[in-house]
């Protein structure tokens, strides 16, 4: 069918509600608005829906969101999920119709006697992870966008593992939803319970990081010394708004400032450009939080921010002169650095201990492993993939030590199958205060560890490509003919993993590389660099990950520009 076509049936429609039919009817003159919310579905991808908020076959509504759980409904009553299974359940952030989302998914499902455990008011999506495994449930929706603008809204589908789920799964669902032609009609009646979840569950997961995170770190760190560490915490107007002051609160970390303003939830999130951790500017509030409580004699060594579902962790730390944003790839390096030192200290045998990470993620874990015999486990980005791996170990408890992405996701412990800001935020301030404790900090120590396995630096790029052309072209163009160096640092290996091949320099098969399918491309460089190509999952552009090694903070700058000068001239 058309757009027109499609809008048209839409506009005709009598299961809209008038304020619905009002919305259409203000676009009933403007052809490009009605082809661009018209002229597609919003796709069930990898994670679920992401999109913009309004009307439309490719928006996030009611209508989107019924279509995908009926779709999601039949895959479970497929597989034996119906009056007497163990449910799903569903959790939401405090984004602009997340709470409805979350109502209409569960009387969905409920309507098709599927039980329903719907969170009672909002909730970090670690928590929703820890809830589907604590129950026992057969999966779990969280209606979040993460820290996309306002504008944005998602669905994200969880396993009964409480990972998101893998791309066979979630294509099957998608496949389902798209088979659903009549969506306007409300949901039936219940005939399977829709029960609420609250203040029992937070205390439960809390309790249980707080376990986690004391026999993790926390012998390594007196309670005095967790005490004096000054902290300024903002959630940007998200879920970590209770939970994280809740466990540091726990932790004994007694210096701890909120941002207020950002402390109200609030899907606009009116006092940020951006609710993304990774952004520098997302701190400015609790620059000037930092700032009061220095001018009280209390220097707050430790900014942390998470995003609006408290998946992602943000962190600014203080180097003596004045504030330093972290990357996500230098917190996973104080992570993974703190959580090792702590078991190495503790003479726990760690020979088949594993870390695990993100292809696109800083290679200078591993050589803090292989100090240790820790062995590194390298997914597809994405912590789905992470969570899958999780449950190949024999002993997770034991064996696992960290979890992480650059993107700002981490996790330690068995409690979850997603990346876990909560847990992080805890993780890092045991970190800060040991740090603090033998007369150090955070940056510090980041700089001891740079000299001793060498200066890591890593850059994103987004490149934009034409929509004629689009990012397939540029894949292509490298995949059939992979260059033998970039900017004079020679290619010793070349990994595709769309044909999961990795091919030496010399254009020889090394070996099979044993990961799911995926549109990237990767170029290993001599002395520790790498570069990795991967087209956007929902824009015409290409993500460029840069990541080099040098002999100083500045020579790793300067290499990591000549790369980055050299990759955008290669590609067309």
């Amino acid at each position: 069918m058309s757009w027109s076509g499609e809008f048209e049936r839409w506009r005709t429609h009598d299961g809209l509600a008038p304020e619905h039919l009002a919305e259409l009817e203000r676009i009933a003159e403007r052809p490009e608005e009605i082809a661009d919310r018209f002229g597609s579905q919003l796709a069930f991808g990898t994670g679920g829906l992401r999109g913009k908020l309004g009307l439309g076959t490719s928006r996030m509504n009611r209508f989107t969101v019924r279509r995908a759980t009926m779709g999601y409904a039949s895959y479970l009553l497929d597989r034996g999920g119906g009056p007497g299974g163990t449910g799903v359940v569903i959790a939401y952030d405090s984004r602009t119709g997340s709470e409805e989302f979350a109502e209409e998914a569960a009387l969905v499902l409920a309507s098709r006697g599927i039980p329903v455990h719907v969170f009672h008011g909002i909730r970090p999506t670690p928590l929703l992870s820890y809830a589907v495994r604590t129950l026992g449930a057969q999966g779990g929706i969280v209606i979040t966008a993460s820290h996309n603008p306002p504008e944005y809204n998602g669905y994200k589908v969880y396993g009964p593992n409480g990972g998101q789920l893998l791309p066979d799964e979630a294509n099957e669902i998608g496949r389902r939803a798209a088979a659903v032609d009549n969506y306007f009609n409300p949901p039936g009646d219940l005939v399977a319970p829709v029960s609420r979840v609250g203040q029992e569950m937070d205390e439960r997961y809390l309790r249980d990081v707080e376990t986690v995170v004391e026999r993790s770190l926390g012998v390594r760190v007196a309670r005095e010394s967790r005490a004096r560490l000054g902290i300024v915490f903002t959630p940007l107007h998200g879920t970590g708004y209770r939970l994280v002051p809740a466990i540091l609160e726990t932790l004994g970390f007694a210096d701890v400032s909120p941002v207020e303003e950002q402390c109200v939830p609030d899907g606009t999130f009116p006092t940020v450009k951006s609710p993304n951790p990774e952004d520098p500017g997302a701190f400015d509030l609790a620059m000037v939080v930092a700032e009061e409580m220095a001018s009280k004699g209390r220097r707050p060594a430790l900014l942390i921010a998470t995003d609006p579902d408290a998946d992602r962790l943000g962190a600014c730390v203080w180097d003596g002169q004045g504030y330093r944003h972290l990357t996500g790839n230098q917190i996973g390096v104080l992570l993974a650095d703190a959580l090792i030192e702590a078991r190495a200290a503790s003479g726990v045998d760690m020979s088949d201990c594993v870390l695990m990470k993100s292809i696109v993620s800083t290679e200078m874990v591993r050589s803090l492993c292989d100090s240790h015999g820790i062995r590194v486990i390298d997914t597809l980005t994405g912590f789905k993939y992470i969570g899958a791996k999780m449950d190949e170990l024999d002993d997770v408890s034991r064996q696992f030590v960290l979890g992480f992405e650059e993107s700002c996701g981490y996790l330690a412990g068995d409690l979850a199958r997603d990346k876990d800001a909560v847990m992080a935020a805890a993780l890092l301030a045991c970190a800060a205060a040991s740090s603090a404790a033998s007369g150090g900090s955070l940056w510090l120590r980041l700089q001891e560890l740079y000299a001793r396995h060498g200066y890591y630096f890593d850059r994103l790029i987004t490149v934009p490509v034409s929509q004629g052309n689009g990012p397939g072209r540029a894949m292509q163009a490298l995949r059939s003919a992979p260059p033998a160096d970039v900017g004079g640092f020679p290619v010793t290996e070349v990994r595709d993993y769309l044909t999961g091949q990795a091919i030496s320099g010399g254009g020889t098969q090394v070996a099979q590389i044993d990961l799911p399918q995926e549109d990237c491309i990767q170029l290993m460089l001599f002395d520790g660099g790498k570069v990795t190509l991967r087209p956007s999952g929902t824009e015409p552009k290409l993500k460029l990950y840069i990541a080099v090694k040098g002999t100083s903070h500045g020579d790793a700058v300067s290499r990591a520009d000549t790369v980055a000068e050299s990759m955008t001239r290669l590609l067309p």
